[in-house]
């Protein structure tokens, strides 16, 4: 059915702005970003539906949502949705047919996608706001903010929950926690007979603080950096007060934009002494981070156990949030110890055969190289990158910077581009990333996997190449998901089957 020949009918009044989302149904429910607002929702004991695909059917998500007490159906049918609904949400990130969506117009019912949801709701919201933003590099930074700031009244909506954590969770406290991140998905599949249909009131977040992480090209959410850096500006005067991490470029041009007329107070974060929250570089202990942090006179330290010197930036920017809304520091050095990252951010899965396996959920080139150059530290064995990039437009449109951000592996894989198009999707990226990873690491370096019948599993291939004291760093936000379990697996026990389940 073509929704766009059928104009919505009504047979009720709905209601309007957040209270929108009180009986919403929510389609693929355990989408990047999506379960972190279906847990809060659900978590507040509003009546929520949801749907999920066949392959998350027995996923630790869906598990996680029928705890919460979310009615789940398995599929998109139009079945699922009842007339009593007050809205639908869904990720935008699905392609093909969505007879759920056909039936959720055809009764009439507002259709939000998750941005605009989050928009709606986080316009209207009484208690104090605390939102990180940025064109990238925002999972970890609001991961360590609800730890930090996690003192019982505290809830939040993430895109990437704590490790062990949960990505939603919603309770009458006094401030929500929430990532506004436009990168939960890929969002390149959507159809214009999808697009938000009927009346949508929509307003502006206004944070009481906002974090913002970077403003850089992130396609295809920003075309170019402008872009991102106006939308940054725009969250940025919309706030009480922002928070701004002097390391990265963009962050540094939103403060100097800022200081073109009155606006929000401005609390900066930098590795130089005239910051107002000043960083000292981080110290690698090596099993988690020593960070020193100067404030208001004030020497504070903390050690954190996660990887990498950007997460332990990150950590320091959630940090300087928490300090500029007034959180006691030793409460604040208490709970970060506590944060051992963000799901899938630098995550070691386990180690099998002497071989070390750890997870990333990287889309951004500047985030894969990052994670990359932070693998390179965690090994004295060879680094072996495995990587399927998010999308074909951002693909294409960052191919040589993916392939470069891969400089500090001695090999890499590369697994198809990960994307909901079916057809029509174009010239295929990933040529363009080889040749730039080619440039960086030589010839035989670079192994181009494709996930075809016949074709040895990824993981089997991966196995040949690796030996006692390497480590495996998988980045990905599809199959990239499952492969680090089956290698491990497969590591263990080359001669068995892997479990369908893995």
């Amino acid at each position: 059915m073509d929704t766009t020949t059928l104009p919505p009918t009504r047979t009720s009044p709905r209601p309007i702005g957040a209270d929108l989302l009180t009986r919403a149904h929510l389609v693929d429910a355990t989408a990047p970003g999506m379960e972190g607002l279906v847990l809060w929702l659900a978590t507040r004991q509003l009546d929520i539906t949801a749907s999920i695909t066949h392959a998350e059917r027995d996923s630790p998500a869906a598990a996680r949502l029928r705890t919460a007490g979310v009615k789940v159906a398995v599929g998109f049918g139009a079945g699922h949705v009842q007339a009593d609904r007050t809205a639908m949400v869904w990720s935008g990130a699905t392609s093909g047919p969505l007879p759920e969506l056909d039936h959720a117009q055809a009764l009439g019912l507002p259709v939000l996608t998750r941005a605009l949801a989050l928009s709606t709701l986080t316009g209207e919201y009484g208690e104090p706001l605390v939102a990180v933003y940025g064109s990238h590099d925002t999972a970890t930074a609001a991961a360590a903010l609800t730890t930090v700031l996690d003192d019982g009244r505290t809830s939040w909506i993430l895109t990437a929950a704590t490790q062990g954590g949960a990505s939603g969770q919603g309770i009458d406290g006094r401030r929500l926690v929430v990532d506004l991140c436009p990168d939960a998905g890929t969002h390149e599949a959507v159809s214009r007979r999808y697009l938000p249909h009927g009346p949508q009131p929509v307003r502006r977040a206004t944070p009481t603080v906002a974090l913002i992480t970077a403003a850089a090209m992130n396609a295809p959410h920003f075309a170019d950096t402008i872009e991102a850096l106006d939308a940054a500006t725009a969250l940025a005067r919309a706030s009480a007060t922002v928070v701004l991490p002097l390391w990265d470029k963009g962050a540094k041009i939103v403060h100097e934009r800022l200081s073109d007329r009155p606006g929000p107070s401005v609390v900066t974060v930098g590795l130089e002494e005239n910051a107002d929250v000043w960083v000292l570089p981080p110290r690698w202990l090596g099993t988690e981070y020593l960070l020193t942090l100067h404030h208001r006179g004030e020497r504070h330290q903390f050690t954190v156990p996660v990887a990498g010197r950007h997460h332990a930036l990150a950590v320091c920017a959630a940090i300087a949030t928490a300090l500029a809304v007034g959180e006691d520091p030793q409460a604040v050095a208490q709970r970060a110890g506590g944060f051992r990252g963000a799901e899938r951010s630098l995550a070691v899965l386990g180690v099998q055969a002497g071989v070390t396996v750890v997870d990333s959920r990287a889309r951004h080139p500047r985030e894969i190289e990052q994670d990359v150059t932070a693998a390179r530290m965690l090994t004295e064995g060879s680094l072996v990158v495995v990587l399927e990039p998010d999308g074909v437009a951002r693909t294409s449109a960052h191919a040589a910077e993916i392939g470069a951000a891969l400089g500090a592996a001695d090999r890499a894989v590369l697994l198809p581009v990960s994307t909901p198009l079916t057809e029509d999707a174009g010239p295929d990226p990933l040529e363009a990333v080889e040749q730039a990873a080619l440039q960086k690491l030589g010839q035989g370096a670079v192994h181009r996997f494709r996930l075809e019948p016949g074709e040895p599993a990824p993981e089997q291939r991966i196995f040949e190449m690796t030996a006692e004291g390497d480590l495996v760093l998988v980045i990905g936000t599809g199959q990239a998901e499952r492969l680090g379990p089956r290698l491990l697996f497969h590591l263990a026990a080359p001669r068995m089957p892997i479990p369908q389940q893995l």
